[in-house]
């Protein structure tokens, strides 16, 4: 079957949640009027993503102000929509991705691999997700994670689409250009690593990256670099398809993808002690 499926490209003001909120609905609108089905937010796309904040305050649970607004969309707007937050249970934090089925259903999916000063913030979550929809069953990933080849193994063969929310940077200087000397290299795999995902497990592949100005801090070298967001979200669709992308700046990506249902699976999902408090459909609904 095919569906339409938006890689929302956002960019987001630091602790600004209200603003952040009003311009991610503004987009998720064109996104449905261009008959859009599954919408995908960038990683932390509320808060915005950066070292300086103290994240705390604006951290969430499932009746959170973004998490409410996420499943009030999805649900008047027949969508599934997931979008990257701060999510707290106790006195923890997680770089998390809500994702918000028509029937209220609420999973969360906890970024795995933790970069440069988020393991100062957060906590690693411990598994992957799978959540079955009306067209197939999808996986999760948060930046960083779509580089390690484990994540993708936890998935192959279990899943018929793949999201990745992300705020990958360019790694260059946003004034010059000049790539970073040790980690330039890594913002052009925004660009390549998707589709390659797309390739090897055969399924379609959407993925939503944050744009505009940040500064990328290294705390193991003591470097800051002022930086930008990579862009170029895309949607691949699976082995043969064509990547569409974006370019560095604001937008929404609408692109149909066919979906090959794995014949002989049954939907599953893992679940473990790190699972959110909104991880169940029946405990997500308002």
């Amino acid at each position: 079957m095919k569906i339409q499926a938006a890689a929302i490209q956002m960019r987001s003001d630091i602790l600004d949640l209200d603003a952040n909120l009003q311009r991610a609905d503004a987009l998720l609108r064109s996104a449905r009027e261009q008959g859009a089905e599954l919408a995908v937010f960038p990683e932390l796309f509320n808060t915005g993503y950066s070292l300086c904040p103290d994240f705390g305050p604006f951290s969430e649970s499932a009746d959170g102000p973004t998490l409410s607004y996420l499943r009030q969309r999805s649900r008047a707007w027949n969508m599934v929509i997931a979008g990257g937050y701060v999510e707290r249970e106790g006195r923890h934090l997680y770089d998390s991705l809500a994702v918000c089925t028509p029937d209220g259903g609420l999973k969360v999916y906890r970024k795995r691999n933790l970069v440069f000063w988020e393991r100062f913030r957060f906590r690693p979550g411990d598994s992957p997700l799978v959540v079955p929809t009306r067209f197939g069953r999808i996986g999760f990933a948060i930046c960083a994670d779509m580089i390690y080849r484990r994540v993708w193994e936890d998935y192959r063969g279990r899943i018929d689409l793949a999201v990745v929310s992300a705020a990958w940077p360019d790694f260059a200087c946003r004034q010059t250009g000049r790539r970073h000397w040790l980690l330039g290299h890594v913002g052009p795999l925004s660009h390549a690593i998707p589709a390659k995902v797309a390739r090897d497990l055969g399924v379609p592949v959407v993925f939503a990256n944050q744009c505009g100005e940040t500064k990328t801090t290294i705390p193991v070298l003591r470097a800051t670099i002022l930086d930008r967001f990579a862009g170029q979200s895309s949607i691949c669709d699976g082995r043969h398809g064509v990547p569409v992308h974006a370019d560095r700046e604001e937008s929404v990506l609408v692109a149909p993808v066919t979906i090959h249902n794995q014949r002989g699976l049954k939907s599953w999902s893992f679940t473990s002690h790190s699972a959110a408090a909104g991880s169940s459909s029946a405990s997500a609904r308002s």
